[in-house]
């Protein structure tokens, strides 16, 4: 047996063995949190790259409902320039009865693929599909599965309305002349914003720099200005310089007196849609005379007596060989709304009016007309003078030419659309209101003023977005849950 006494420290072994045993304890300790951050760190990052992937999938999921909403307004578009509903939504699920269009994009079985075993599809609800009925309403529902985590929605509401056709004052398909002191300027004539109320006049006081003239042509010259013409307002085209002289102005309120052409009120990006013009299928009331007029006292008048409405509206059409012939301070008084057909007179005068001879719109009743033929007024004429442009219309149907002519003080408040037409106006006339024409032709201090009132009337190509709104809690989407349960 091994005495003590041949230790040398005997005291100093427990120790050494007592300080071993703490090192071992505090290397496990430290095992411990490091493998515990480890874990932390690797939940963190495995947290973080799951939000990351959601994050991402967050953006494609806004990616595939806007191609939802884009499908639909392709659709409605074509609906705008004439194909029928159900060749425009060709494959979509349609209720004729409540004007509903339903879909799944790519189908009800197959999907898009967003990212690895991620994959998404959309649902889409149309309301009054047909473009009538309503402004159209798409609602979108995105929704994409990802491999792990719950699936992923989104939800928009499109509320749309008809472009306006005459979102533009004055625009020429292949070119607008201006010379001699012709000028362009705007007003508004719905000055307290109810259409309900009467209009104001154009007044000097009332001029606003929103004379928009325009032309999807790219050739240079285009719109050419001569001979101290101005643009009160901005000269458009489709890409080609705007041809002027040192005479000339294009110039706002707050433009510089110096250059005259403002370079800020110039632009060559503009682009314009000309619809098809659809004349009314209504069966019309025949007119086989030639209408002359009568005396300011005694108008011929239109409607006639007894004659029937049809949709709150009066529809006439004139005999080939009969038309519109005024002169000699002749008069034609337009009593209710009245829509008037010239669909045989192609290379002839539908309206022809000379020597003070004036058509009279009633306020709060419209006068429509509808001719492939030409109109010529000349010396003091008046048309719908004292009403509102908004309650004229002239469509030029002419699917290759006709001329629309101003001469000599001759004074219109309306709307013109012409796509094919030559429109000429000269010698101190005035168009107050729009004018789209093939070409466009002012001399010797023509003027038109452009009604901004009416860049909210008329329907032009397609249709705008009037609202976008994602729909993000219960209550708002719970309104669409049934209509997008398919």
């Amino acid at each position: 047996m091994r005495s003590s006494a041949n230790v040398p420290f005997p005291g100093r072994a427990a120790q050494v063995h007592s300080n071993r045993g703490s090192i071992l304890i505090v290397a496990l300790i430290l095992c411990a949190v490091i493998a515990i951050s480890l874990v932390s760190y690797y939940r963190l990052a495995s947290s973080a790259l799951k939000g990351a992937n959601r994050s991402l999938l967050s953006f494609s999921n806004i990616n595939v409902v806007e191609m939802g909403v884009e499908r639909s307004m392709a659709c409605l578009y074509q609906v705008s320039t004439g194909v029928a509903a159900a060749t425009a939504w060709s494959g979509w699920t349609l209720n004729s009865g409540t004007n509903e269009a339903t879909t799944t994009f790519p189908s009800s079985s197959t999907y898009f693929t967003v990212g690895p075993n991620t994959r998404a599809q959309v649902k889409v609800y149309v309301r009054n599909y047909t473009g009538s009925g309503g402004q159209p309403v798409i609602v979108a529902k995105s929704i994409i599965t990802p491999p792990d985590g719950p699936t992923m929605s989104k939800f928009v509401e499109v509320t749309l309305t008809n472009r306006s056709l005459w979102g533009y004052g004055m625009v020429g398909r292949t070119w607008v002349h201006m010379n001699s002191n012709a000028r362009a300027d705007s007003w508004i004539s719905d000055q307290d914003g109810n259409p309900g109320t009467a209009g104001v006049a154009y007044s000097s006081a009332l001029r606003r720099d929103n004379g928009t003239v325009g032309t999807v042509s790219s050739a240079n010259g285009a719109i050419a200005m001569d001979s101290n013409a101005e643009i009160y307002g901005t000269a458009n085209t489709g890409g080609g310089t705007v041809s002027t002289n040192s005479n000339v102005r294009i110039y706002s309120a707050t433009s510089p007196g110096t250059p005259k052409v403002d370079p800020s009120r110039v632009h060559t990006d503009f682009t314009f849609t000309f619809p098809p013009i659809t004349t009314p299928t209504v069966t019309p009331i025949t007119l086989s005379t030639t209408m002359t007029g009568g005396s300011s006292a005694s108008p011929q008048v239109l409607p006639r007596l007894g004659d029937a409405a049809v949709g709150g509206k009066f529809y006439y059409r004139f005999a080939t060989g009969k038309n519109i012939n005024m002169d000699s301070n002749k008069y034609i008084s337009i009593t209710d709304s009245v829509v008037l057909i010239f669909d045989n007179h192609a290379g002839f005068d539908a309206i022809h009016t000379s020597s003070n001879a004036n058509i009279n719109v009633t306020a709060g009743k419209t006068l429509e007309i509808y001719t492939n033929g030409n109109l010529t007024l000349d010396s003091n004429n008046n048309l719908n003078v004292g009403n509102e442009a908004k309650n004229l219309t002239i469509y030029g149907t002419n699917p290759t030419s006709q001329t629309f002519t101003l001469s000599s003080n001759v004074t219109i408040y309306g709307t013109i659309y012409a796509p094919n037409a030559t429109y000429r106006i000269d010698s101190n006339c005035n168009l107050y209101g729009a004018v789209i024409a093939n070409t466009i032709q002012m001399d010797s201090n023509a003027a038109f003023h452009y009604d901004e009132s009416l860049a909210g009337a008329g329907t032009g190509s397609g249709f705008r977005v009037s609202k976008w709104k994602e729909l993000q809690t219960a209550s708002e989407r719970a309104t669409y849950a049934a209509a997008l349960n398919f």
